[in-house]
């Protein structure tokens, strides 16, 4: 091997380690969800420049070398499964490619990490848990010094107002937190634990490593106590949430996917977990406290979301090749083991991200690399260097792959960091900044549901502003500017539902729309009306959107069908307040003042008055109103009855700051705006 090529190799292996090093602790608040995004393009940037040494080291000796690896046959099936799941299953295909916590990208990139660091672990003098370690250190000496708040007191740049957090973190959500310094702590125990049983018997030279581990062990594990006592009193003092995907839930989603051939084999397709979590939801989630959130974009456990979304394909590759290493358990380090069991743990209670992937695969890493350094690694060599057509044409090949990749990341990259000055701009109050920078981000990646969903809130917006002028000084100008805003919003939530059908956040956001130009413009009541139904077909125990669609049903004195909603809302949850709020008021406009009544009352009984008084006040005086009024036509039908001298007895009484009734949107215009018939949910969106 020439100078040339072992430099290369050298190079590669400081990349290899300073990745595994800098991924835990990397992050920039340049993209929205910053911890997420900002690794996820940090380990695709580094691996980018990985594969393009070793097309220089190619070009250099035009030999082509493949390491054997005893988990390559596994690894290839399981990104089969992710290809086919994702060519024959996924409705939003680009962004399932691209998603930064479990697509496609992202395993192509964990699999590449698990090639380089498991040759690049084998030939170093440095032991593989080090930069783990190391960095598990950092990221709990971080941690520990946000918990004790630095920053109170001290007004912040927005940009930097996550700082103020107690519970920051650079790894993520809280349980994934703990999850890597648990898996942190049990590696570097058990390493410490071997050099001390080794330094017994050998020397004293490893004095020095067993302080450093201990170092490690010490603020691993205070960052992880403090983290977990703060954690806790914010859930019972200040009523905070973990929210994570409920496990029953997640079993029935990966049941669910068995009942049709193609769903049993391939999934129901990465990224669109969350439509098939609205088919499954049940009425005792509605009981719970995450009840208001529609849906999750991931199972609870990773193992529950790949047989979910890969099917039985998936599962099989993730089967082997776990069963491949689990097999081999015994010839590897007791620290190598430890952090592969707790991974296998992290994967089958946690949902999927970027770093549960990470910790699964650098210990993948580590197991093959304690194989390879007991069994030399096989290498194979083809020489290029007389076949030079083949040669170049490889090189071509392999450019083109590369040169395409890196565009195409960059355009995503320049889209997230688009919006995410459209998000700043926000806490600016500039409309134009927010308008122009998501404009921007569309026109990177235009395959963002997410982009379009707000994109179409901010079109609203400009028209809501335009549109709060006084009637007699808009111009025809003005009344073209609000009509293209409104066809705009539509346009944008509609592509949002082209992109993904099956999702009901999509429907929800369209029909949205509607309901918010139903003072401005013709037909919208109607469109808003169809795009809640579709919602209600896709989540159909979904409380919130039958109060919705009943919502405004209401608003235009159509009684009879809110009351058919706001019924279903109640028997769908019935301790919510506001929907037993809103059928009282329909009974009461339907003059069925003892419902009504009955209503009001179980309103009033739900309600705290400590924690609610405003509500709590509202409602009492609502029911003493109701009470009034019933008793008064109670008296008018025994005055009646009396006269009349018949016996026609009483009405029947219907089944047993959250407090809202629909409004009508505060956008009027004098003369609606006519849009075309293009506007429709169940017109097709134009390319």
């Amino acid at each position: 091997m020439s100078n040339q090529s072992k430099i290369l190799n050298t190079i590669t292996q400081y990349f290899v380690y300073g990745l595994v090093f800098l991924f835990p602790l990397f992050f920039l608040p340049i993209t929205r969800d910053f911890l997420v995004y900002s690794k996820f393009y940090f380990l695709a940037a580094v691996l980018f420049i990985v594969l393009l040494l070793s097309l220089g080291k190619f070009l250099l000796t035009k030999k082509f070398t493949w390491v054997h690896n005893l988990a390559t046959q596994s690894l290839i099936l399981i990104l089969l499964s992710y290809v086919l799941s994702i060519v024959l299953m996924s409705p939003n295909k680009l962004q399932a490619v691209f998603n930064p916590q479990y697509g496609l990208i992202l395993l192509t990139s964990m699999v590449l990490l698990y090639l380089y660091a498991s040759h690049a672990f084998a030939r170093a003098k440095i032991s593989p848990i080090l930069p783990i370690a190391v960095s598990g250190l950092l990221v709990s000496v971080l941690a520990l010094i946000v918990m004790v708040d630095p920053f109170q007191g001290t007004e912040l740049p927005a940009y930097w107002s996550f700082l103020s957090n107690t519970t920051f973190n650079t790894i993520g959500s809280s349980v994934h937190f703990i999850a890597f310094l648990v898996f942190t702590l049990v590696g570097s125990s058990l390493y410490m634990w071997r050099t001390y049983a080794r330094s017994r018997v050998v020397n004293e030279a490893n004095r020095t490593m067993l302080i450093m581990l201990g170092v490690i062990v010490l603020f691993t594990l205070l960052a992880l106590i403090f983290h977990v006592f703060i954690v806790s009193q914010q859930i019972l003092t200040e009523g905070a949430q973990i929210i994570i995907p409920p496990f029953s839930l997640s079993w029935f989603a990966a049941v669910e996917v068995l009942k049709n051939p193609m769903t049993a084999i391939f999934g129901v397709g990465v990224d669109n977990f969350s439509s098939l979590f609205t088919q499954v939801r049940t009425v005792n989630y509605n009981l719970s406290d995450l009840w208001q959130v529609n849906s999750f974009n991931t199972s609870r456990s990773t193992f529950l979301h790949i047989f979910t979304e890969q099917g039985i394909l998936g599962v099989i590759g993730f089967s082997l090749l776990i069963s491949l290493f689990l097999k081999n358990m015994k010839h590897v380090k007791l620290e190598t083991a430890g952090m592969f069991i707790t991974s296998l743990i992290i994967l089958a209670i946690l949902p999927p991200t970027g770093i549960t992937f990470f910790l699964f695969f650098v210990a993948l890493a580590m197991m093959a690399a304690d194989f390879h350094k007991r069994k030399e690694q096989e290498e194979y060599v083809i020489d290029l260097s007389t076949l030079t057509p083949i040669f170049i044409g490889m090189i071509v090949i392999i450019a083109l792959i590369l040169g395409g990749s890196g565009y195409f990341m960059g355009r995503h990259f320049m889209a997230e960091y688009y919006f995410k000055l459209s998000l700043d701009a926000v806490a600016d109050n500039s409309l134009q900044k927010l308008y122009e920078n998501q404009a921007k981000a569309l026109q990177y990646n235009n395959n963002s549901e997410e982009f379009h969903r707000q994109f179409a809130q901010t079109n609203l917006l400009v028209a809501n502003n335009m549109a709060s002028v006084e009637a007699d000084k808009l111009t025809d100008q003005d009344r073209e500017t609000i009509t293209q805003a409104i066809q705009a919003a539509i346009v944008e939530a509609k592509a949002a539902t082209a992109l993904n059908p099956q999702k009901v956040t999509n429907w929800q956001a369209l029909a949205g729309v509607y309901r918010q130009i139903i003072n401005v413009a013709e037909n919208a009541p109607v469109w808003a009306v169809s795009a809640y139904q579709q919602a209600i077909v896709l989540d159909p125990r979904n409380p919130l959107l039958r109060l919705d669609l009943g919502g405004v049903y209401y608003l235009f004195e159509n009684y009879d069908e809110a009351q058919k909603l706001f019924e279903q809302a109640v028997s769908l949850k019935p301790d919510w307040s506001n929907a037993h709020y809103n059928l009282a008021w329909t009974y009461y406009q339907k003059k069925i003042y003892g419902s009504a009544v009955d209503q009001m009352q179980i309103v009033v009984g739900l309600l705290d008055a400590g924690t609610q008084p405003e509500d709590y006040k509202a409602a009492q005086k609502n029911l003493d109103e109701f009470k009034k009024t019933y008793e008064e036509e109670l008296a008018k039908i025994e005055q009646e009855q009396a006269a009349q001298g018949g016996d026609q007895g009483q009405q029947g009484l219907a089944p047993a700051g959250e407090l809202n009734l629909p409004v009508a949107p505060a956008t009027q215009l004098e003369k609606k705006i006519e849009l075309p018939e293009e506007a429709s949910p169940g017109a097709a969106v134009g390319q």
